[in-house]
């Protein structure tokens, strides 16, 4: 009898505590949210000249996943309309895929987030990131370390709020993906993380990146190509006129590259290309004189460089040197090849395919007459 009776007892303790632990797990389970957004909002109340809070978290534990909802960064120590960063929402989760290979990685989702860099007379009303340490905030907002990295419908904003006219360019419809990028896969490779990006910009312009990279290393290697095309040069005018005091009546710009980094050693090039151009209105361009002549010396000299049977205002800038050391984009060369566009051979609309990551930092190039002319020919 007495034996039952201490079973029952038993069952109750265990009951009862059974009971407090779940109870207990419930109740964490609801504050849970609120103690996470607490603590992000602690974390990021102060990065140096910058400050952001969160609006609310969302825990999803069956996925092994959170949300976070409302983020918004703006700069504190200065004068700036417009914030740094907003995130409407972050999808931090567990990537099951590198979960399956024994390493616990995590897949991260911005959806609709803006960026504005801001440029300004002064340091206080301009914005551009600079001057804060952005590796605790992030470690502390993303916890787990990043195998694969997307951004869909971004927009990535510049604005010059202080210039006459203002300056409002953007990209917009901005989709990232990263993937692999703590080489969990693909581990004899140099370049094992995949970059793609696409979008449009002001003037209806397309924009398309791919490359690989190894963010694994200190200073990161890459091997990333760009082209970005067919963009509206009226669309342009705002920065045109503000910065070249001068505007376009019509054209068209598209924007080549190649570029390869290799232990902090930069090679590669800028290749615009200006089509149909028409920079001159007597009728209508600036109210004097002298505005005039500058916007026809403009055009004249996009009339006397391109070449004439293509309509094409080109070059191609080599970029070359240490991302520690001064970067040269050689001047001369850039020049000269104005001129090799439009007496010689028009440069081509697209990439050259004339970089080459595993050829970084080897001189196999001859100089004739001070400018390089071992490169791809243009068609």
């Amino acid at each position: 009898m007495a034996f039952f009776q201490n079973l029952s007892k038993k069952k109750k303790i265990v009951t009862i505590t059974l009971s407090v632990i779940i109870i207990a797990l419930i109740i964490f389970r609801l504050l849970l949210p609120t103690i996470v957004k607490n603590y992000l909002n602690k974390t990021l109340a102060d990065m140096g000249e910058y400050s952001g809070h969160v609006e609310d978290v969302d825990i999803w534990l069956i996925r092994g996943a959170y949300v976070i909802n409302g983020l918004e960064i703006n700069k504190t120590t200065g004068k700036v309309p417009v914030p740094f960063l907003i995130a409407p929402t972050i999808d931090l989760s567990i990537e099951w895929a590198a979960l399956f290979k024994g390493a616990v990685k995590a897949e991260v989702k911005f959806v609709d987030p803006t960026l504005n860099f801001v440029a300004g007379p002064t340091k206080e009303t301009s914005q551009t990131g600079a001057g804060t340490d952005w590796t605790e905030p992030l470690d502390k907002l993303l916890p787990i370390e990043i195998n694969r990295f997307h951004i869909h419908n971004g927009i990535i904003k510049y604005n010059d709020f202080h210039a006459t006219p203002k300056v409002d360019i953007f990209i917009n419809q901005l989709d990232l993906h990263a993937t692999n990028l703590s080489n969990v896969e693909d581990k004899e490779k140099p370049l094992p993380s995949e970059l793609t990006i696409t979008g449009s910009s002001i003037g209806g312009g397309a924009l398309s990146l791919k490359g690989h990279m190894n963010v694994m290393k200190q200073t990161p290697d890459a091997d990333i190509n760009m082209e970005f095309t067919n963009i509206n040069l009226k669309a342009l005018n705002n920065f045109a006129k503000a910065y070249g005091k001068f505007d376009f009546e019509k054209g068209r710009l598209s924007i080549y590259s190649e570029m390869s980094v290799k232990d902090a050693n930069v090679e590669g090039y800028v290749k615009p290309v200006l089509e149909d151009v028409d920079v001159l209105d007597w009728n209508e361009d600036g109210p004097t004189v002298m505005q005039k002549l500058w916007q026809a010396a403009i055009g004249t000299t996009f009339a006397v460089f391109k070449n004439q049977p293509k309509d094409r205002f080109a070059t191609k800038i080599p970029i070359k040197g240490k991302l520690d050391q001064k970067i040269d984009t050689d001047i001369f060369t850039t020049v000269v090849r104005v001129v090799k566009n439009a007496f010689i051979e028009a440069y081509k609309k697209t990439i050259d395919d004339s970089v080459s990551f595993n050829k970084n930092g080897e001189e196999n190039e001859k100089k004739f007459l001070f400018f390089k002319v071992k490169e791809k020919k243009d068609e």
